[in-house]
């Protein structure tokens, strides 16, 4: 058989078509899903198999409607309701830390994408869902760790200090402007070692020379009347 005549059967809506695409459902949302559960993501390897796979029914079920029901229906619509409701499910993963930090970001967007891929996988639509999966491999795989390398080389790095007093905080203004550092936001706020008299502070620091981040960590550690630093990530 042709080529052509083999890839315009697993376009159409039959059986070996709709085994061929729930299989690359499941193999296309397990890749991305795969990476976010090593880290332990509230959304991991099952859910991205869950939300492309249901995408893919969802696509396929509307192309089934036009084609054996009602031939004027719209089989895009329940695909257009999958990309809205799974706005839903990837909020969830979205928390903000104790320390302002927003997380789940790149989980929900993956969780976002494996849905559109399996609306590509539902609609026969191969070649652009094997593609989208290949790229959103790349961006959290391999791309994360670029992007390491270069904040590993931003000049600034966001920190919690805690200090014994809060009449202290002067100590270190002045120990961070005397190392050639600047201040770009600070922000007082109750010690989470919840000692009394203590605050916290979380503030953001951008060095003005070669200084690399541990030294930058030591010069700050040093300040007199500190009794506790992190860096916030």
């Amino acid at each position: 058989m042709p080529s052509g005549s083999v890839l315009t059967l697993l376009r159409d809506l039959n059986l070996l078509s709709i085994l061929l695409r729930f299989v690359l459902s499941v193999i296309c949302g397990g890749l991305i899903g795969l990476e976010r559960g090593v880290k332990r993501q509230a959304a991991g390897f099952r859910t991205h198999i869950l939300v492309c796979t249901g995408a893919c029914m969802a696509m396929m079920t509307g192309q089934y409607i036009h084609l054996f029901i009602s031939p004027g229906a719209d089989p895009a619509r329940l695909g257009a309701q999958v990309i809205s409701g799974i706005g839903f499910l990837g909020v969830g993963t979205i928390v903000t830390t104790h320390s302002n930090k927003v997380r789940g970001l790149t989980t929900a967007a993956g969780l976002w994408a494996a849905a559109c891929i399996g609306l590509a996988l539902g609609i026969g639509f191969y070649e652009a869902a094997l593609g989208g999966t290949l790229v959103v491999v790349l961006a959290i795989v391999v791309l994360q760790r670029i992007d390491e390398v270069f904040y590993s080389r931003v000049p600034m790095m966001d920190l919690y200090v805690e200090m014994e007093n809060i009449s202290l905080v002067r100590n270190l203004l002045v120990n961070i402007r005397e190392h050639r550092l600047k201040i770009s936001s600070m922000e007082l706020q109750k010690a989470k070692s919840g000692r009394q008299d203590a605050i916290g502070i979380t503030l953001t620091v951008r060095k003005m020379d070669r200084r690399d981040r541990i030294d930058m960590m030591e010069v700050v550690s040093c300040t007199e009347g500190l009794t506790f630093i992190e860096e916030l990530l």
